[in-house]
């Protein structure tokens, strides 16, 4: 073989590479398309061959169509196991609950907890949440809540935010502390109705120092932002 037949062949073999490269990435984003539009027959059309490849993110995206398009936990729970071994921080919240549900698989809280700790240690927010919620309300522990809830709304998560604005009111071993309150109800507003509601009345025991005050710290951290 002369060197020529030798270059023709790899710049093939390349050019092939890259084609199924992109009709890869097309037929997955046309599959989150599809996902997203309802469209689930579509979508499992375009990702089930893709998921068959062990592409994480399909095997992930596959999932969440049996569970959220079909109703169908127990044909999803392989898929989330598959992409949430292999390290997929949606996979592992998917995995966790539905072990939390008890749906597609039996019930075990002790499995979901682990799924949950994986997925927050990625800075999943949904999982620092569900995370913080079990701290909070099943262990009593309102401190590993705070830091949990504190790492979710940072990233915008608004029950996070809510939830922040009433550990800063309450008798909850929090030091209370109604300028962090308000921002965060404030924060959560647009999302949360009860948020809405909590500032508003939060606002009346305010006084106009305390607002004002409250109002730069909300600009500075949407500034930060």
């Amino acid at each position: 073989m002369n060197i020529l037949s030798s270059v023709v062949r790899f710049s093939s073999a390349v050019l092939i590479g890259s084609w199924l490269t992109v009709s890869h990435a097309a037929n997955y984003d046309d599959a989150v398309l599809a996902f997203e539009n309802r469209d689930y027959a579509s979508a499992l059309a375009l990702v089930l061959p893709l998921a068959e490849q062990q592409d994480i993110d399909a095997m992930t995206l596959l999932g969440r169509v049996y569970d959220e398009g079909f109703n169908k936990p127990n044909e999803a729970f392989p898929w989330f196991k598959k992409a949430a071994e292999q390290g997929n921080a949606q996979a592992q919240l998917e995995l966790a609950e539905l072990y939390d549900a008890g749906e597609g698989v039996a019930q075990n809280t002790e499995q979901a907890i682990e799924w949950y700790e994986k997925a927050a240690a990625q800075g999943h927010d949904e999982a620092q949440l569900a995370l913080a919620i079990h701290h909070q309300e099943d262990l009593d522990d309102n401190k590993t809540a705070l830091t949990l809830y504190l790492k979710a709304a940072q990233q915008g998560n608004a029950t996070a935010q809510y939830r922040l604005g009433l550990l800063y009111l309450g008798d909850t071993g929090i030091s209370t502390d109604k300028l962090k309150a308000w921002l965060y109800f404030s924060l959560a507003a647009h999302k949360v109705p009860e948020a809405a509601q909590a500032k508003d009345v939060l606002e009346l025991e305010m006084s106009n120092a305390q607002l004002l005050q409250a109002q730069m710290v909300l600009k500075q951290w949407q500034s930060s932002r």
